[in-house]
Order: structure tokens, then C-alpha cells, then sequence
């Protein structure tokens, strides 16, 4: 009887183990983030990742010292339960300042009736500001082909004062392919969150190497577009910014994409929507229309089959829409194309692998300053 009842103490006991290691006695932590994305004048997603699943909220100070907490949801489903959080912010005014802490509280068994909740996490708070369609100057740094290289893209960031610029646009080609989600954070995103990210956003314009692996497909997941595209547009003072999607830079039956490729018909759609955007108030009546697009549109007759497609195609929309500037990179070397210089009618910035593109833009002229990695100025252009 006593050999039963010290069987049955162990059984427990083991039992007692097992369930704590079930639930995990590891602490829940921030593995990535926060950083700020999809920011307007009246809203903002903040993203980052657990280690853990967790449910997500953002406590929220207004100005006035108000506060919000704001938790997502989704079909009548608060959002929650994995690793990767988004929330959602709006109802914010334009050019206004706020400050926010994300809220993560683990879950550590989720059951039909019963959910067992471990800790919660409350980060330091964070300020940010909106944009602001009225403002009469703004500045952003442009960087593009970093290709995983962190340490370089730390180096432009850091000699290019980041506590000055409104917001960074990454335009292309930040990772060389994307075969798991971990490279978009030890590639990019973790030395944005260190300098800047989280309290300045970034847009983004997907080169031709961020839809090559299997995790490409999952590409959106880790940030958010502007409904939910890679082609989209915003106001930001006296610029209408529009973003286009390069596609990839081979022919759709190229051996490499194995059949999986469908780029010109996607672009063809994409060009649909382009045509809308510059008959469109918002464009034609922007003080100034600065296109982003990873691979320059161009007429220059040694072309692959993406940039010939996208010169084909979209450059005689853009042809008439009296574009100020474009802002490309996909060559690995820095040049500048006047206005008509190789047939368009915009003036065309291609920025290298080895340089960054500061812009400052007042109501009398856009500024551009290309400098290396070390920040010295390497070129400078302006348009009035």
C-alpha cells in the first residue's frame, strides 16, 4: 500500500512537470520590434514579433494626456494567439505627435473553454508623428540594394542623422531572397528598429529579389501595405508620392521561376490602377509627384525584359503626368537622367549598392543629396 501510494505521489509530481513544461517556464520577450509602418495623417500600424504567443494592444497618449488602449479584431475574433502582431491605430490627426507602448500578454494553453493566460508585457513608451498633407517642407532618405548587408545599411543610417527625416523608403532589393522571415529581420528590419523604426516609418517598394524563395509569398505578413499593395500612394506636405512594383527582371517562362512566374499580367494590372492615380485630384493637384519604383523606367535600349516591359508600358502614362522626379535603384551604380535625356519626360535619380539618397522638399524646389556609406556627398541635384 505505501509502494502504491509513493507510485502514485511520483505519477503526480511528473505529471506537475509536464504541465509546466507544457505551458513553458521560458519568459515572454520582444524578439523583433516594434517598427511603424503604413503611416498617413490619420492612422499608423505598429508590428513586432514574441517569443511566445501572446495577445496584442497599443496603450495609446494623446496630447491632451488622454489615453487609449487599442487591441484589433477580426469577424468578432480579438486578434491574437500567435508570434507576428499587427495593430492597427486610427483616428489620429495629421501632423500631430503621439506616444505609444506596445502591450503583449502570453497565452500559455488555448483550450475551447478555457484560456490560461502567463505574462504580460508593458514596453517603454515610444513617440511618433503623423503625416501632414499641409506641411510646407519635409525631408526622407531613400537607400536601396542593401541586399542583407546590416552593417552597411547601419552605416547609412547612422551617417545620415536619422532623427532629422520624416520617414526612410526602402526601395528594392533589401534582402537577396526571402527562403525564411528570419532574413527580413537580421537583414533589414532589426537595424531599422535599432536607429529609427520606432518612431519613424518606413515604405517600402519590393525590388525583384524580395519575391525569389518560398517564404516571398509571406512577404506581406511582416509589413503593411496600403491596401494591402505593393503599388500604392500617399500625401506627405507638398508631394504626392506613388509607388509602383517592379515585378521581376526576367521574362515569366526565364527557367529560374519554374513555371511560377506571372509578372507581365500583374503589371498589366498594376497599370491599370496608374492610369486612375494620375487623372486623380490628389495628383493633379500636388505641388510636386515623386515617383518610387525599384527599376528605372527608362528607354535605353540595352534593357532587361522587366525594364523594357515597364518603359513599354508605363512610361507613356507617366510620359503626360508631369512626374517631378523619380527615385529608382537594380543597377548597382549611381546615375542621373535629365528630363528627355533617354526619352522620358521626368527626370530619373538611380542610386547605387554603396550610397544613400537624402531628399528635401520646400514649395520652391526638390533637393537630393547622394552620399556613400561613410555619408560624404558624392552628388547633388535639384529641381525647381
Amino acid at each position: 500500500m505505501k509502494r502504491l501510494y509513493s507510485l502514485s505521489l511520483m505519477i503526480i509530481f511528473l505529471s506537475l512537470c509536464s504541465f509546466s513544461q507544457m505551458i513553458d517556464n521560458e519568459d515572454l520577450v520582444i524578439s523583433h520590434g516594434p517598427y511603424l509602418q503604413n503611416l498617413d495623417e490619420s492612422g499608423v500600424t505598429i508590428i513586432w514579433t514574441t517569443s511566445k504567443p501572446a495577445v496584442p494592444g497599443v496603450s495609446l497618449t494623446c496630447p491632451d494626456g488622454k489615453t487609449r488602449f487599442i487591441r484589433n479584431s477580426h469577424d468578432g475574433i480579438i486578434d491574437g494567439g500567435g508570434l507576428l502582431h499587427k495593430v492597427r491605430v486610427e483616428g489620429l490627426e495629421a501632423g500631430t505627435t503621439y506616444q505609444y507602448s506596445i502591450n503583449s500578454v502570453q497565452i500559455l494553453k488555448y483550450q475551447a473553454y478555457r484560456i490560461y493566460y502567463g505574462d504580460t508585457i508593458n514596453q517603454k513608451p515610444v513617440s511618433f508623428t503623423t503625416l501632414n498633407p499641409k506641411a510646407e517642407k519635409i525631408n526622407f532618405t531613400v537607400i536601396n540594394d542593401v541586399h542583407e548587408y546590416s552593417g552597411k545599411l547601419a552605416s547609412y543610417i547612422r551617417n545620415g542623422n536619422p532623427s532629422a527625416q520624416d520617414f526612410f523608403i526602402f526601395n528594392g532589393d533589401m534582402v537577396n531572397y526571402v527562403q525564411s522571415p528570419d532574413q527580413l529581420f537580421t537583414g533589414f528590419i532589426d537595424t531599422a528598429v535599432a536607429y529609427f523604426a520606432g518612431n519613424r516609418a518606413f515604405f517600402y517598394a519590393r525590388g525583384n529579389h524580395e519575391a525569389r524563395g518560398c517564404a516571398g509569398r509571406e512577404f506581406k505578413n511582416y509589413f503593411d501595405f496600403r491596401d494591402n499593395r505593393f503599388y500604392y500612394s500617399f500625401d506627405h506636405g507638398p508631394v504626392r508620392f506613388v509607388f509602383l512594383d517592379c515585378g521581376e527582371d526576367k521574362p515569366d517562362d526565364n527557367r529560374y521561376y519554374y513555371g511560377l512566374a506571372d509578372y507581365d499580367s500583374y503589371r498589366l494590372e498594376q497599370l491599370e490602377w496608374l492610369k486612375k492615380e494620375v487623372k486623380s485630384d490628389a495628383f493633379r493637384k500636388a505641388e510636386y509627384r515623386i515617383v518610387i519604383v525599384h527599376m528605372p523606367i527608362l528607354n535605353e535600349s540595352s534593357r532587361e525584359h522587366g525594364m523594357k516591359f515597364l518603359s513599354d508600358n508605363f512610361e507613356p502614362v507617366l510620359k503626360t503626368a508631369k512626374i517631378n522626379l523619380m527615385l529608382s535603384g537594380h543597377t548597382h551604380r549611381n546615375s542621373f537622367h535629365a528630363k528627355g535625356e533617354a526619352g522620358q519626360a521626368y527626370p530619373v535619380l538611380v542610386n547605387s549598392h554603396n550610397s544613400f539618397v537624402e531628399v528635401y522638399v520646400d514649395k520652391e524646389k526638390i533637393r537630393t543629396v547622394v552620399r556613400d556609406v561613410n555619408g560624404e556627398q558624392i552628388a547633388e541635384y535639384e529641381f525647381r
